[in-house]
């Protein structure tokens, strides 16, 4: 009985281990890297001579993402790292059997793309939910997730480049705990390859965070509690139709980690000189306008003010519960923003300057993590003087499961002290399957009530409900010229908040992408909508008919570095509504739009960029053209050292003849310390008088860390 009993059992683990050894033992162990403790420190030149290093074995064995997601790198990639009380060192030896192909520009730090590099990527928390990444390239130019101090060398070599690092433990945010491990994983691009390679196979449809090595052997050091001071001070001579204003001005930014990866900001009399001037854009509808954020104070730490439904950033929001160019001119605003115990946290509060009064500003964001890879939070955001308020509240929500699928959601109820708070709320659903390869899917519902009045947030539209479902394939190709293919079919349903129609269309979308690094995308829609006018009383209100809308575009776009860096061209043409100047009337008509771009950089240290975009409306019934305009801008950046750079802009539109120039000079002078002389004219057309000015800075700051 015992015999047959053993051979059952012996049976059944066989034929279980027969099912399932393939996934068993296709796993692999998690890449592990050791470091040890050095009393010596290396000298960050990128030279590798050190004994350090010498000492020990590096690691290597790096994998393809793309093109050829999960196959061998082209080329051999070497890693070393230790540490000492201060600070954790890395250096890497990046083999090319062609160096003289190897492509690396002198920018700003942070302003290169697609050259040679390599990235560190720590999750010091090993929570695989939060990290921070340093990349540097052949000519040492560096570039972080995080603005923060670390020292880099680099150099090319007869059988590649070399680079090292040097990150203090003060520029890190981790636990206290004797011993650490942290995620860890190292990221190459090679330029002439157009390929990205991971340390560990970094598959295209899990989170990258899910899939990095392990990085041990850390123990008696101590996450530091930074404390840091930004002064400056400056002298600005303005200039504008005879109007004088010459003044001094002083101001302080101050950082202070309050908690690991927690940090404090705080600005007193801000001095944005250095900002560039907003490009033009024609106001072709009833709605407001959205600009990006320029300035540092704002842009820092932006991430953890966003909701669930924000995912895309090259794109303009249609609403969003914090828009901080609200606060134009702040008095003083800090912020405390980043991420402990599984808590990200967004808080802010600034008095903005105006003549009717200083409102306060304040935002409150908390965002929990759940789960794998998901999120719950809540959000507040509010403007309060002494004789009205605007207060704003919304919970949301980000699942994620199978690691391909993501359920995103939010709800906000707007009040305000002189509305009678009814039909004042945003609800937003998305659902998505989003895989690098296979079916496409995604399905989302809007919904803005007609009395909602976002004052510290921007909003698109009001008095919409917009049903959206795309479905599709893509096909991903592991040989060939055409790395990737898409074709969608989609289809949209729109609403006022009572459910009423204002409009449907269809959708065809397509999408290529080809090894040699440009992508053709494009699309064809038909549907019919209504529009939203101004009545007498200058509130919007839905048009009684609709009007048939078709129309297509086609967008080619090239950014491959080198001598022609990038280039991009997007044709828009579409039977639509056209408004008339003061948007209360909209008559059937078609809408032609060509934007065009083209950076070139003839040498490593020099960049010259030309763009425009035109625009032309004409009216079916006449034939009339009732809009032709163009905005044009061309920029040049000239990077003389590490240290010194020029950079020129001008921007312009044709409408009425108005322009911007910026001529910014600026030398850094150690870590986050600079002087700067910034030059700014203006001009433009009213009515039949031509104005313009002038204004001139000169801004010196300093970096005092303790």
């Amino acid at each position: 009985m015992f015999y047959k009993n053993s051979r059952l059992i012996s049976t059944v683990i066989f034929l279980v281990l027969f099912l399932y050894a393939p996934h068993i033992f296709s796993q692999d162990r998690v890449k592990n890297i050791h470091v040890s403790r050095i009393k010596d420190p290396p000298k960050i030149d990128g030279l590798i001579e050190e004994s350090c290093w010498k000492n020990i074995q590096p690691v290597s064995g790096f994998i393809q993402h793309d093109p050829f997601n999960g196959e061998k790198a082209s080329e051999e990639t070497l890693v070393w790292a230790v540490y000492d009380q201060k600070n954790i060192y890395f250096a890497f030896l990046m083999k090319d059997t062609l160096p003289a192909k190897i492509w690396a520009e002198l920018t700003p730090r942070n302003a290169y793309e697609n050259n040679d590099s390599i990235t560190l990527i720590l999750d010091t928390y090993n929570d695989k939910r939060t990290s921070i990444s340093f990349t540097v390239n052949p000519k040492g130019v560096q570039k972080n997730s995080v603005e923060t101090i670390w020292k880099s060398g680099a150099v090319i070599r007869t059988d590649g480049w070399a680079a090292e690092m040097a990150i203090p433990f003060k520029s890190l945010r981790f636990s206290p705990k004797g011993n650490q491990v942290w995620g860890i994983n190292f990221e190459r691009y090679i330029y002439r390859l157009n390929e990205q390679d991971y340390w560990t196979d970094v598959s295209r449809d899990k989170p990258l965070l899910h899939q990095m090595g392990e990085l041990s052997g850390l123990s008696g050091i101590r996450p530091g509690y930074n404390l840091e001071f930004f002064p400056y001070a400056g002298f600005r001579s303005s200039r504008w139709e005879g109007a004088e204003d010459d003044k001094m001005a002083v101001g302080l930014d101050f950082k202070y980690g309050i908690l690991p990866n927690l940090i404090l900001d705080m600005t007193a009399s801000p001095d944005f000189s250095e900002v560039e001037s907003d490009p033009f854009i024609y106001q072709l509808s009833p709605y407001e306008n959205y600009f990006g954020e320029n300035r540092p104070f704002f842009n820092e730490g932006s991430q953890y003010f966003k909701l669930s439904t924000e995912r895309d950033e090259s794109w303009r929001p249609d609403f969003n519960l914090f828009y901080s160019r609200r606060i134009s001119d702040p008095k003083i605003a800090a912020k405390i923003s980043g991420k402990t115990g599984g808590y990200s946290f967004g808080i802010l509060g600034a008095i903005n300057d105006e003549e009717d009064g200083d409102p306060f500003f304040s935002v409150v964001r908390v965002q929990k993590d759940i789960f794998k890879n998901s999120q719950v939070g809540i959000y507040f955001a509010g403007i309060d003087t002494s004789e009205e308020y605007n207060r704003n509240f919304a919970v949301d929500y980000n699942f994620n499961f199978k690691d391909i699928y993501y359920l995103r959601g939010m709800s906000a109820l707007s009040y305000n002290h002189d509305k009678g708070n009814v039909n004042n709320g945003i609800h937003i659903i998305q659902f998505e399957r989003d895989a690098d390869a296979g079916i496409q899917l995604e399905l989302n519902f809007k919904r803005i009530e007609e009395n909602v009045d976002i004052r510290t947030g921007f909003v698109n539209q009001t008095d919409i409900q917009t049903t959206e479902l795309s479905t599709g394939y893509a096909w991903r190709f592991n040989r060939g010229k055409v790395k990737r293919f898409s074709l969608d079919l989609g289809g949209n349903l729109n609403q006022d908040s009572h459910a009423n129609t204002t409009g449907y269309s269809v959708d065809l979308r397509y999408w290529t992408e080809f090894l040699a690094q440009f992508v053709i995308h494009g699309g064809f829609s038909a549907g019919k909508r209504k529009y939203q006018i101004f009545d007498a009383g200058d509130s919007l209100i839905w048009t009684e008919d609709f009007i048939q809308t078709y129309g297509g575009d086609f967008d080619f776009f090239w950014m491959r570095g080198g001598f022609l860096k990038e280039a991009s061209v997007e044709v828009v043409w579409g039977k639509r509504g056209i408004y008339n100047e003061d948007f209360t009337l909209v008559e059937p008509g078609v809408q032609t739009s060509i934007e065009t771009e083209v950076t070139l950089r003839p040498l490593s240290y020099f960049e010259w960029s030309v763009s425009s975009d035109w625009i032309k409306q004409t009216i079916d019934q006449t034939g009339e053209t009732v809009f032709d305009g163009m905005t044009y801008a061309t920029a040049l950046h000239l990077q003389v050292t590490r240290s010194f750079f020029l950079s020129t802009r001008l921007l312009g539109e044709t409408r009425d003849d108005q322009y911007n120039f910026d001529f910014l000079i600026g030398y850094y002078f150690g870590a986050g310390n600079i002087i700067q002389l910034s030059y700014k004219k203006s001009a433009k057309t009213v009515g039949l008088l031509r104005e313009g000015g002038y204004s001139i800075t000169l801004k010196v700051s300093y970096l005092l860390r303790i």
